[in-house]
């Protein structure tokens, strides 16, 4: 099995180590060194709840997204010792998993032989892999011009700037690389989040697919959690207890249905008044 090392990039505006984070890099752990850095203002006893899966784990504001947490644990690490590993992923908080086996997705993308790979595609602006989960193999981690990608690496109020521009930037150096769930119809993949789990044993579901299930879900929400459930043992309270402050995430099952109805009731009645 091949020696990997993962900088898993965070943020919370509560400035909290949310339980669906401390899952994520526990499971994490299992196939790599994990890294963590926050764009946040957490405090020891926070990022102590990660110490049992992290060889490192810190946090400061900086505003440079999570490209900007990637650099900062770059240079924390420093080069020589991240290519003594075989790949490098790079991942985010910004999404909820893993519910499915991590280690058949990198066997079944090891056979393909890329040097770079993701898990979902994006047609956004240009085609590029989708930067919450991305690999890079040993080549590339040895490669002077990757190296100056990360050196060059400055806060951008365009949070998606430094994603839609590395896999071309890769391409153009003459490495290959892939999606493990390839987008024939170029459409949002994450905002079919069941579809995707059923039917490619996709590990993860995007946070603002359920934050913000108006704008980018394309599923039904109601019984998500009781899916999830039949397919993984994923432990759907940590959605809940991650979004249940957040006024567009109205819950599963009974909960969304009493939710949505007084939403909708509200919003006749403002309308009603104002008229």
């Amino acid at each position: 099995m091949s020696k990997k090392i993962c900088l898993l990039a965070g943020f919370d505006k509560k400035n909290i180590v949310q339980d669906y984070v401390i899952y994520l890099a526990r499971k994490l752990s299992k196939l790599s060194d994990v890294y963590y850095f926050a764009d946040a203002k957490m405090n020891a006893k926070e990022l102590e709840k990660l110490k049992p899966y992290t060889k490192y784990a810190a946090s400061a504001q900086h505003k440079g997204y999570d490209f900007g947490s990637w650099q900062i644990l770059i240079n924390h690490i420093g080069w020589e010792k991240i290519m003594t590993y075989d790949e490098m992923i790079i991942c985010n908080d910004s999404i909820y998993g893993p519910m499915s086996n991590m280690e058949d997705i990198f066997d079944y993308m090891e056979l393909r032989d890329y040097d770079f790979w993701g898990l979902t595609e994006n047609y956004n602006s240009n085609y590029h892999l989708d930067s919450y989960f991305m690999v890079f193999k040993n080549d590339i981690l040895k490669s002077e011009k990757f190296h100056e990608f990360w050196n060059n690496i400055i806060p951008s109020s365009n949070r998606k700037m430094y994603e839609s521009i590395l896999t071309p930037f890769l391409t153009e150096l003459g490495f290959s690389g892939n999606s493990y769930i390839k987008n024939y119809k170029k459409e949002d993949q994450l905002s079919y989040p069941m579809q995707l789990l059923k039917f490619n044993r996709m590990p993860f579901i995007r946070v603002k697919t359920l934050s913000e299930p108006d704008k980018n879900l394309k599923e039904p929400l109601f019984n998500i959690d009781k899916k999830i459930k039949r397919i993984s043992d994923y432990d759907t309270q940590m959605i809940v207890n991650h979004l249940k402050n957040e006024e567009s995430f109205l819950g599963f099952g009974v909960p969304y249905f009493a939710l949505k109805s007084s939403k909708n009731l509200k919003q006749k009645f403002s309308h009603w008044f104002l008229r």
